[in-house]
């Protein structure tokens, strides 16, 4: 029993950092917080990083760009390709205190991918850097430059795992304080 309870407070502490860890930091933010290079048809960077897509409706070098409002430690940015057809493509992540806009090539990128891409490839690339400002510079090939369900996630704040190490002692003391009596 006392195994079980402890295993089940170290999962569910667990998870919650987990979900912590995943929350898209770019979405939900006012509509003045993203801007891209052109877009076609509705299809924006507000929708894209709001669980929809981008289509920049152009070829070539494109990009989306989100304001976090305030200089965040990102985690990662995740995204899905969009292509019709499959082909070679480039993303460039880069992560500014202002913001980016056509001005990238003074800076270098965070992550990067460039490869073969197919439609519906999701792509989860790591990223160790501070900003307020988050640009994925797209270049899709053949395609129309296009991605979906843009995501950054945010370096948990150390308050979670405070929680997580306070649960661990508070659990090992409940149970040390069974066995002493």
């Amino acid at each position: 029993m006392k195994k079980s309870l402890l295993a089940g407070v170290v999962v569910a502490f667990a998870m919650a950092a987990n979900a912590h860890a995943a929350t898209n930091i770019a979405a939900n933010l006012s509509s003045d917080s993203y801007t891209q290079s052109s877009s076609w048809n509705g299809f924006t960077a507000a929708t894209a990083f709001n669980n929809g897509a981008w289509n920049a409706g152009n070829f070539g070098y494109q990009w989306i760009q989100v304001d976090l409002g305030s200089v965040r430690d990102i985690a990662s940015v995740q995204y899905t390709l969009n292509l019709l057809p499959n082909n070679n493509v480039v993303e460039k992540i880069f992560v500014s205190d202002s913001a980016i806009g056509h001005n990238w090539s003074g800076l270098t990128a965070a992550a990067s991918f460039s490869g073969f891409g197919s439609n519906g490839d999701i792509k989860d690339l790591a990223i160790n850097a501070s900003g307020r400002y988050v640009e994925i510079v797209a270049y899709g090939g053949q395609s129309w430059t296009a991605l979906s369900k843009v995501s950054v996630t945010a370096v948990p704040e150390p308050e979670t795992y405070a929680m997580l190490l306070g649960g661990l002692a508070l659990v090992g003391a409940i149970s040390r304080r069974k066995k002493a009596a």
